[in-house]
């Protein structure tokens, strides 16, 4: 099997791993707390437990209109996403650091595709924690998309200002002209 295609593969599988550890985090959270009930205090410091359904399709924008076809419409262009970066990585030298974030960025894209499919499927995004200063709860899939909009963006976006996208020169590209060995004049 071509490298590229295991790529893609291990890419798509870890990507349907975190969509079914959001899924799972869901599923227990929903067997575990009360909707509405006051916050817990997790073990994990400035996190609360709080089960809430966003029946919008966003806090930020609260109950907008026809949330299903915009969770739909989100649905294809993510899934619409993740082929282009992985058809863009398969683009980019081997040994570019680039490659391996715009990998990373799809398979967290990947996972990122379970809000929509919950709110497509059950009317709904669940959500089950709150992060100190935030109004409003979240879950993984939530997760996946800050890291890949206010972390790897960011960090794509300097890599490729800088040109690590290029195929770096390797040392056999340009070798060294080899030194005469003085023989003696013999």
């Amino acid at each position: 099997m071509k490298k590229l295609t295991l790529e893609r593969i291990i890419v798509v599988a870890v990507g349907i791993g975190l969509f079914a550890l959001d899924w799972a985090a869901k599923f227990t959270a929903e067997r575990t707390l009360v909707l509405g009930a006051d916050p817990i205090p997790a073990p994990i410091p400035l996190i609360s437990w709080y089960l809430s359904y966003n029946r919008g399709y966003h806090y930020i924008f609260g109950q907008m209109g026809p949330y299903r076809w915009i969770a739909g419409a989100s649905l294809v262009l993510a899934a619409g996403m993740v082929v282009y970066l992985i058809h863009w990585a398969g683009q980019i030298d081997r040994t570019s650091p680039v490659r391996k974030l715009v990998l990373a960025m799809a398979t967290l894209l990947v996972g990122a595709l379970s809000n929509p499919a919950e709110i497509l499927l059950r009317g709904h995004a669940t959500d089950f924690f709150r992060v100190a200063g935030f109004p409003w709860t979240a879950n993984l899939c939530d997760q996946y998309v800050n890291l890949i909009v206010y972390v790897l963006t960011p960090i794509l976006l300097f890599m490729l200002l800088k040109g690590w996208d290029k195929p770096r020169p390797s040392s056999e590209a340009n070798p060294t002209p080899p030194v005469p060995l003085d023989t003696g004049g013999h």
